[in-house]
């Protein structure tokens, strides 16, 4: 049994009104990853969610939430 992984990131992006550009400058990360992360398409690795989160000021827990089955 498998469980889903949920990523916060658009919200938390959206709650310090940064752009998706603005969030890739800080955190060194595509564009194009945070979108795929935010759309779903994507799942980030250990690195890119401890960029994300240093950028956005938060835990890299702060970016995820596990949904069990």
């Amino acid at each position: 049994m498998t469980g889903t992984i949920n990523y916060n990131l658009y919200v938390l992006r959206v709650e310090r009104k940064l752009s998706i550009r603005k969030l890739s400058e800080l955190s060194g990360i595509s564009k194009s990853q945070i979108n795929n992360i935010e759309n779903g398409k994507q799942h980030p690795t250990v690195y890119t969610l401890c960029c994300l989160a240093e950028a956005l000021n938060v835990s890299p827990y702060d970016l995820f939430t596990y949904c069990p089955p």
